[in-house]
């Protein structure tokens, strides 16, 4: 009997963009916000439902990927380290910043989004992929996990 296993090549596919100005470079949290507050705008406008998001940075921190890698319901998203970082390792990223939305508009963090923060951080380090931050982002506003204190680099 010969078995057969199949071989497959990976490829992406290109599904819209983000308008900017410039090639934003994610180095501070305010950066973050306003770059996720945007993309969320742009791509995500009238969104009812969580999406967690996950921009690709090179060696200089910026932007070279941004994608919507999971949606779920009106308070929670299922997200996995595995898809978040299957898109850094296809855009070879020296680093991500991760976000989602609130649809309540409301963006404090849950302690789910903080626990997820810092699972997704230990990843980072296996994957020798920095996680340099994490995005909540509600009505216009947005909150940095690591400005408070939940991403250590």
């Amino acid at each position: 009997m010969t078995a057969y296993v199949p071989a497959y090549r990976v490829c992406m596919v290109r599904e819209g963009s983000v308008r900017m100005t410039e090639r934003p470079a994610l180095r501070a949290p305010d950066d973050a916000g306003r770059f996720f507050l945007e993309f969320y705008r742009q791509r995500h406008p009238d969104l009812d439902r969580e999406a967690f998001a996950v921009a690709c940075l090179d060696v200089r921190c910026r932007v070279i990927a941004c994608e919507t890698v999971c949606t779920g319901c009106l308070s929670a998203t299922l997200v996995h380290p595995r898809e978040v970082f299957t898109l850094a390792v296809l855009h070879k990223a020296a680093a991500i910043a991760v976000a989602h939305n609130h649809p309540s508009g409301d963006a404090e963090p849950s302690t789910d989004d903080i626990r997820l923060t810092q699972r997704l951080a230990a990843a980072g380090v296996l994957m020798g992929v920095d996680v340099l931050d994490h995005i909540v982002v509600g009505d216009g506003t947005w909150v940095s996990l690591k400005q408070r204190g939940h991403l250590l680099r």
